[in-house]
């Protein structure tokens, strides 16, 4: 279970610290160590003085340090302390810090008792006073801070993961622990500066496990504006006033694989001291009253258009949190269907990107998302209910179809581009990347009510792809 030990009651874990020299962590290195020259040399001295010969140099595997040894003002009075990770005998972890004495390295304190490799050493500063090290063990994750010479222990849990991100666009960082499942749920906790001090926010749990998650992004959801009244002081904050001083709310977007075939988003917010956890579905509400049969089946209503409660956050596309039209705000996935998803499902459904203002929720762009090709292509609302989408041999093919003639009326086609391209001189070129063409082809003219303008593909067609903040 997880240990909390918080800053003012900060337990002290007994380190030795030396010297801090940089290798490179790949494997050669590992098996070979590099000559150390000059200041390396002084640095390993240092070490061997206080613990021996007989150690063997810790490399975490990734991270903000892929070396053994660690050059770092640990504590922000200008000069740089050092820290080196090795294992003796036992096979334990232990991390030895020094400091510079003269023109020579002296340990001054050593922590011991970790067991397992390092998967990764990173550093977040959560303020400007405030900085702590995050290290992420084989079946653990702890915070530290340097203080006193000493490493103090700010939080642990037995934990999936540890993501350092800037929860609310204030430049500074803060630290997400996803510690491991609780009947079926993960536990997070969310280190970061209240007030001047380091803080640790009570639990919170989330549907996904850490491993589920696809696609991480921080991002403004909307904004708020505070007026000022005739004194100058500013009131409550309003969403459909624009006037005043803007002040986004920020999210941490997690789009996950609950269980196969079927999607979730979660969203995290750092409000105050406190962390909160929110669906998509708790942003929207029906903008009618519902009917008796729509309550009984789940129905709401947003812009005339039925959505299923449950659909609204459940679904089968696989689909991320973007910034979907480029306004510098998180738009949010919801397939169109009454329905929701339960299982695996080989049907394409119509996504939309909605947009939240704190208030009410609206559709941005309405299209179809093809996650394989990372790509979404927006499509006119009434093809939602005229027109069906299926994929061709792969997700390399949509072809869209008349829902009554069975006619087909579009295709997209993505292509690598070491192929042949002959095959497609009757299509457009719509968009591209790095390694594919994505080529389309209306099949109906202009007189058609699903007629496309050719020159409309290239803005329909917007790239996306799973990101990892």
């Amino acid at each position: 279970m997880k240990k909390i030990i918080l800053a003012a009651a900060a337990a002290m874990l007994s380190l030795a610290f030396s010297g801090c020299t940089f290798f490179e962590a790949d494997t050669e290195a590992l098996m070979h160590p590099p000559l150390m020259t000059g200041e390396q040399e002084k640095l390993n001295a240092a070490l061997t003085e206080v613990i021996g010969e007989n150690y063997e140099l810790k490399y975490p595997k990734t991270g903000d340090v892929n070396s053994a040894f660690v050059f770092r003002d640990l504590d922000g009075d200008g000069t740089e302390e050092a820290m080196a990770f090795y294992s003796l005998a036992d096979k334990s972890t232990r991390i030895n810090l020094l400091k510079k004495d003269g023109d020579s390295w002296l340990s001054v304190y050593e922590a011991a008792g970790f067991y397992g490799d390092i998967e990764s050493v990173n550093f977040a500063e959560l303020d400007e006073n405030n900085c702590v090290m995050v290290i992420k063990w084989e079946q653990e994750a702890g915070i530290y801070r340097y203080r006193d010479e000493r490493l103090e222990t700010v939080f642990k849990v037995n934990g999936e993961g540890a993501d350092i991100v800037d929860m609310n666009g204030d430049g500074f960082k803060e630290v997400v622990l996803f510690d491991g499942s609780l009947s079926g749920r993960t536990i997070v906790n969310i280190i970061h500066s209240y007030e001047g001090s380091i803080s640790v926010t009570e639990d919170i749990s989330i549907y996904s496990g850490y491993d589920d998650i696809y696609s991480k992004t921080v991002g403004a959801l909307y904004s708020v504006y505070y007026q000022e009244d005739e004194n100058g002081n500013e009131g409550i904050p309003s969403v459909s006033n624009t006037e005043g001083r803007k002040e986004n709310r920020y999210f941490y977007f997690l789009d996950s694989e609950i269980y196969e075939g079927v999607y979730l988003t979660e969203m995290i917010a750092l409000e105050g001291n406190t962390a909160k956890r929110y669906l998509i579905a708790d942003f929207i509400e029906s903008e009618e009253e519902e009917t008796e049969e729509e309550e009984e089946q789940g129905i709401i209503v947003i812009l005339g258009k039925s959505y299923g409660k449950r659909g609204i956050f459940l679904r089968n596309t696989k689909a991320v949190c973007t910034d979907i039209n480029g306004d510098g705000l998180v738009e949010l996935p919801v397939e169109f269907r009454e329905d929701y998803a339960r299982e695996a499902s080989d049907k394409i459904f119509y996504l939309q990107y909605m947009r939240c203002n704190g208030a009410v929720a609206y559709p941005m762009e309405n299209g179809v998302l093809n996650f394989e090709n990372g790509y979404f292509f927006s499509v006119p609302e009434n093809w939602n209910e005229k027109i069906s989408v299926s994929k061709g041999t792969s997700f390399d093919e949509l072809i869209f179809t008349d829902s009554e003639t069975g006619e087909v009326v579009f295709e997209i086609y993505a292509v690598m581009k070491s192929d042949y391209q002959d095959k497609y001189e009757d299509y457009i070129l719509a968009s591209e990347d790095e390694t594919k063409n994505y080529y389309v082809k209306s099949a109906v003219g202009e007189e058609s009510e699903f007629f496309l303008d050719p020159e409309s593909y290239e803005e329909r067609f917007i790239m996306i792809s799973a990101r990892e903040e």
